[in-house]
């Protein structure tokens, strides 16, 4: 059966932890992905947590089973996770839907609703937004040569053989599931984009001249070259300030440091609501992670933020994200030791606002190809219009 907008299924249902209006990542990209459903006037549903009850908008059913949480202890975690999953797996069964669009992490209740959808005969698209069960084997946790880790291999690779279509973030993650999935066909890259929220400038504000900062200051983050950085820029008596927001297990390298750099200053957390805001009065962003596999094949999200906002971007390390950057001409990219180089770029850029302005009009040029909404759309039209 069609819907009027022609395409190929009438009924989508999305499986996901976290929902509208849960501010976290997962929740925020998935909106819009119902949001394109919606205005394509396909039928679309959401099995998902408590936290999106009585949201009028969107057709939601919520679950009894409590979430976990990242404050619980690594197994007691796991086991909220299996009972969520098992709630998952019988309302999946129980829903009526042309396919189902099925969200990963969490892992484990992502593959509950796989097997549920295999019991039923129903197509399913995989969301894969980070590397589970890989995740597991990094941390520690399972052994992968062992049993249970050989086992979360063969499932893993037999979810995405399964899949409709598996869509993933990353060029990095797609070759790898090409390889696990033994089909190109199957992977879709959608990138996670920028928020509806975001606000272009087309005028960039450099008085004050701010270097700016957000997001989870966590063990793939760099905030010694945050520091490094700002004390070149202080050290050369540039009127320059260095704002960084966000908390995670780095983030006293920051504090520490401010104490001894004038310009650096560390704000707080900053909400999602907030954020589109203060990107606006900052002159640069700045994503400095260090330089690994999953850094140099990542695409941060902040840097996407300050690309689709309009302002200059400096990356590390050279990556995925920085050759975006540099092909586009909206920012530059280096590697996590390169801090005099880094320096010599911002004050180069403080010296010639002309450059400055010349980058903000490329960004405005191009963030469409970075917006969450217009990503959605595309990818609405490319997968569900195939069926």
């Amino acid at each position: 059966m069609k819907s009027k907008s022609n395409a190929n299924v009438s009924s989508v249902c999305i499986v996901s932890q976290l929902f509208y209006p849960v501010n976290q990542a997962m929740a925020v990209r998935l909106r819009y992905i119902a949001d394109a459903l919606i205005s394509k006037e396909i039928s679309t549903s959401i099995i998902t947590s408590s936290a999106s009850q009585n949201v009028d908008k969107y057709n939601t059913q919520c679950l009894l089973t409590p979430v976990a949480s990242n404050r619980d202890q690594v197994y007691i975690r796991l086991i909220k996770e299996l009972v969520f999953g098992m709630e998952v797996f019988i309302r999946v069964l129980l829903t009526r839907s042309d396919i189902f669009f099925i969200s990963s992490p969490p892992f484990t209740i992502a593959f509950m609703a796989v097997l549920a959808c295999k019991i039923k005969g129903t197509p399913y698209i995989f969301d894969v937004r980070d590397e589970y069960p890989e995740v597991y084997f990094t941390e520690g946790l399972i052994d992968p040569d062992y049993l249970i880790g050989r086992w979360l291999k063969s499932v893993e690779k037999w979810i995405y053989r399964n899949s409709y279509k598996t869509i993933t973030v990353t060029k990095r993650i797609v070759k790898k599931l090409v390889i696990k999935s033994g089909d190109l066909n199957k992977i879709y890259l959608l990138r996670n984009g920028f928020a509806g929220n975001i606000k272009p400038v087309k005028t960039l504000s450099l008085n004050p001249f701010i270097v700016l900062f957000h997001g989870n200051m966590g063990k793939f983050q760099q905030p010694e070259l945050i520091c490094k950085v700002a004390q070149l820029c202080h050290n050369a008596k540039l009127p320059i300030e260095f704002w960084v927001y966000g908390w995670g297990n780095r983030s006293e390298i920051i504090l520490e440091g401010q104490k001894s750099i004038p310009n650096l200053k560390h704000r707080g957390e900053l909400t999602h609501q907030k954020m589109p805001e203060i990107i606006t009065q900052a002159s640069i962003g700045i994503s400095f992670q260090g330089n690994t596999e999953i850094s140099r094949n990542s695409f941060p999200s902040k840097v996407m933020e300050f690309i689709g906002t309009g302002i200059p971007v400096i990356v590390t390390p050279v990556s995925e994200a920085g050759d975006f950057v540099e092909k586009y001409g909206v920012g530059f990219q280096f590697e996590p030791d390169q801090a005099q180089l880094i320096f010599d770029c911002i004050k180069r850029l403080f010296e010639n606002p002309e450059e400055m302005n010349a980058i903000n009009k490329k960004a405005l040029s191009v963030n469409t190809e970075l917006s969450r909404k217009v990503l959605s759309e595309r990818f609405v039209e490319a997968v569900l219009y195939s069926i």
